[in-house]
């Protein structure tokens, strides 16, 4: 068993090699041209507040009060939320743009149930999160970024539906969530594309899924997609954690059905995977088993789209990812 499974990774790690997504996407147009990680733009959230550094951990800065920010592809603007003013429970956020070309920020929505980070739309026009209203039922929305035209585009139930959990965007601008199920790619302008079931995606990892696992495609192939789940943690680990770790996979439909390769190392606990822009990079967060006991505890960390250059680069969490725009552009 052990020899099949090694067999099946060689053969796994061989066909990205020869056929890595940024190839096989040219065939819908030009790849995007190569960006290394001092062109990435990584906006983060550390003790209330959101960050920003380049794909290398330098050039930190903090920027404003807030929480669960994500950037545009652009590397411009962060939506984010903060603390509605007022609201005894501590429940209710605002949304709210900040600007990093001006520094400026603005409110966009007021006082709502926020059940995941937000997602821009590619043209940054317009930003779309989970919700959970009075009984704790969820819903996907998409709001324009200046405020208008907030729209329903699914609800939990609709279609069969479940608990919505972990929303991502794909490169056909579609938006990507899950019931600990079936993933679902959603129209923003409404209603459910297509759904899977997180079995023909994850094989037997899918039993051990939970609300907090992140499904995010590919940007230059929607065949390939990376995943968190459950993994045992190592005795280092379990001695401080007493609960599962969690592990980065890759998918790739063209492979097959549950075929999938692990690209984070058992002794690193992994979760909320983000691409960079050229599809070369995951950003994550995440910690070794050495560091489960330290009080500041979630990192940033990089590994190559191949589970090789793991580093740790900055504290934080909720990290999201930008591309800054070359000289002239």
């Amino acid at each position: 068993m052990r020899s099949s499974c090694l067999g099946l990774a060689a053969v796994l790690v061989l066909f990205f090699c020869l056929f890595p997504p940024a190839v096989r996407a040219a065939s819908d147009g030009a790849a995007p041209p190569y960006r290394g990680a001092a062109d990435d733009v990584l906006v983060y959230e550390r003790q209330g507040w959101v960050w920003t550094c380049d794909g290398d951990g330098k050039g930190e800065r903090r920027l404003v009060q807030g929480v669960r920010p994500e950037v545009d592809a652009r590397g411009r603007l962060i939506a984010f939320f903060r603390p509605t003013r007022g609201d005894a429970s501590g429940d209710m956020s605002d949304l709210w743009v900040y600007d990093l070309e001006r520094g400026s920020e603005a409110m966009v929505l007021v006082s709502f149930f926020a059940a995941s980070s937000p997602v821009w739309s590619a043209d940054a026009k317009s930003i779309a999160f989970l919700v959970r209203d009075a009984e704790s039922l969820t819903s996907l929305i998409v709001v324009k970024a200046d405020g208008g035209a907030v729209r329903t585009v699914l609800r939990e139930g609709e279609g069969g539906t479940g608990f919505l959990c972990a929303l991502s965007a794909t490169p056909e601008g579609a938006l990507l969530t899950h019931d600990m199920v079936n993933a679902y790619w959603v129209n923003p302008d409404g209603g459910v594309l297509k759904a899977v079931a997180l079995t023909k995606i994850m094989g037997s990892k899918a039993e051990s899924i939970t609300s907090f696992d992140k499904l995010a495609v590919c940007p230059t192939d929607p065949a390939v997609l990376v995943f968190s789940h459950s993994i045992p943690g190592t005795p280092r680990f379990e001695k401080v954690m007493h609960e599962p770790s969690s592990a980065l996979s890759l998918h790739d439909s063209w492979v097959g059905v549950g075929k999938n390769m692990r690209i984070t190392p058992h002794e690193i606990t992994a979760f909320d995977p983000v691409w960079s822009g050229d599809g070369r990079r995951v950003y994550f967060i995440g910690y070794k088993d050495t560091q489960a006991a330290d009080d500041d505890l979630f990192r940033v960390l990089r590994i190559d789209r191949f589970g090789s250059g793991l580093k740790e680069l900055v504290l934080g969490e909720s990290v999201s990812v930008g591309v800054r725009a070359a000289a002239g552009q």
